[in-house]
């Protein structure tokens, strides 16, 4: 019990040196997910071996599938756009390289995150054989996005499409699951509640430099101190974002037997 407490100070602390460095270094976005982001990762992964062939093949099989839906949907509405990357190419051409990073880790860090503090996950665990038909439905989405995007780009324009998608894959899911399971309630609060500190201040270092910028269709904006982003952004991705993504793995990648 007193190691867990170590690590939730750890993971605690972690972010908020992410943000003194990212400030005072002006760090990019590629450093940026890495410190915030893949730094927790590791260090769970050190602390727990346990729980990382299960964690890391999660978030290998889905990174690619999810960025190539969600990245290139939004990114084709202006949804959000990378100022600046690091490599010489975008996916498609419009979608940054980080954007696939970010989405490796963001499926890693959580997972990890849950496994250690809620699930107590063990050595030899593996993926439910049901998280293939969340691969399949996944897959058919990003082709269907991609062949969309090459042949009939037009079909791919929705007005407000970050509200809209993540209604329908974030806030759908969710409550659907919780109104079924309503046993995760409290510890889906819990790390809602952690996550969205690690979104927010993140958020705050990416605008503050510049990571990013939102030229596209909302239902509202958020501002603070002089910051202002999505409210969808506010909303989807710092609150109902990691929970979401833990109802995806709870039910179709977890042996857990609900």
């Amino acid at each position: 019990m007193k190691s867990k407490l170590f690590d939730l100070i750890v993971v605690v602390v972690l972010p908020i040196i992410a943000t003194i460095a990212t400030f005072i270094f002006t760090a990019n976005l590629f450093v940026a997910i890495l410190l915030y982001f893949g730094l927790p990762a590791l260090y769970l992964s050190v602390r727990n071996t346990a729980i990382i062939s299960k964690s890391v093949l999660f978030a290998a099989i889905f990174f690619i599938p999810l960025s190539l839906f969600f990245d290139t949907t939004l990114a084709v509405n202006g949804a959000y756009i990378i100022s600046d990357t690091v490599f010489p190419f975008r996916i498609l051409g419009i979608s940054a390289i980080e954007l696939y990073l970010y989405a490796f880790f963001w499926l890693l860090f959580p997972v990890l995150f849950y496994e250690h503090f809620f699930d107590n996950g063990k050595s030899g665990d593996s993926l439910s054989s049901h998280v293939r038909y969340l691969m399949y439905a996944m897959v058919a989405l990003a082709s269907s996005v991609t062949v969309i995007f090459f042949f009939h780009r037009a079909w791919l324009y929705v007005p407000y499409a970050y509200f809209i998608l993540a209604s329908v894959s974030i806030c759908v899911p969710l409550l659907l699951f919780l109104w079924n399971y309503p046993q995760f309630i409290g510890r889906y609060i819990l790390i809602s509640a952690y996550f969205f500190g690690v979104m927010f201040v993140f958020e705050l270092a990416a605008l503050h430099n510049h990571q990013w910028i939102f030229p596209g269709q909302y239902v509202g904006l958020v501002r603070f101190f002089g910051y202002a982003f999505p409210f969808e952004e506010f909303l989807f991705w710092m609150i109902f974002g990691t929970p979401a993504l833990l109802v995806y793995y709870e039910y179709f990648a977890d042996n857990r037997k609900l």
